[in-house]
């Protein structure tokens, strides 16, 4: 399920936050060889730990984690996990991958509980570049925030950071103090982070202004010897 929760409209960004859900089978069995089986049958090994529990061994959908595995904001998901017998609210905190082949080997899930803050990098990127009039007259984005750094609450981690940039001219700035994040999520460092993105002219553009003005120079000056000279 996703909650889009649309912010000051002058800051025209909007912060998605993701609720997920995984079926997973408990365990009993460890070592190289049962997780060699349960990786041939299409199941990844795990765990879960965490919030002063004892670690509970699972095993998960390998098509069903590379689908989620495979979005850019994994991390950034607290997901439901169904044992069957408990549903556990986890973060992804580990994915271990094959040097070859790429595919998943095991997995690490976090428990969190309300009330905790978590440290997360939240994902910031920018949408209707199309439509934005400061990159139709040659602006180009600098985006200076790739991911905020943020503390949040377990139930209000953000998905992503979604800047608009229609209506955006050159010169405009996305200001983080100038909005207020999600409920329960706060900037590590507001300060340095102050300035997400702003719109810019391209050094193309730098130097086709340069080289138009050089060339009103030289007509400038050809015009004046003709001048001088018709005297």
């Amino acid at each position: 399920m996703e909650r889009l929760l649309q912010l000051d409209k002058y800051m025209n960004a909007s912060f998605k936050i993701m609720l997920c859900s995984l079926n997973v089978q408990t365990r009993d069995t460890k070592g190289t060889a049962h997780s060699r089986r349960l990786r041939y049958s299409g199941m990844v090994p795990g765990i879960i730990y965490g919030a002063g529990k004892a670690p509970l061994p699972i095993s998960v959908s390998e098509k069903e984690l590379n689908k989620e595995y495979s979005t850019s904001a994994f991390f950034n998901k607290v997901f439901t996990l169904d044992t069957g017998n408990d549903k556990e609210k986890v973060l992804p905190k580990d994915v271990s991958i094959h040097p070859v082949t790429g595919n998943i080997l095991h997995v690490d899930f976090m428990r969190i509980s309300k009330g905790t803050k978590i440290k997360i990098f939240v994902p910031v990127e920018m949408v209707n570049e199309d439509k934005s009039p400061g990159i139709k007259k040659g602006g180009i984005v600098n985006l200076v925030v790739h991911k905020l750094e943020c503390l949040s609450n377990p139930e209000s981690i953000p998905e992503k950071i979604v800047l608009d940039l229609a209506g955006k001219e050159i010169g405009e700035s996305f200001l983080l103090n100038q909005t207020s994040l999600p409920e329960g999520v706060e900037a590590v460092n507001p300060e340095r982070d102050n300035v997400l993105a702003t719109i810019v002219i391209s050094k193309i553009g730098k130097e086709d202004d340069k080289q138009d003005s050089g060339t009103a120079t030289v007509a400038t000056t050809d015009a004046t010897a003709t001048t001088k000279s018709e005297k």
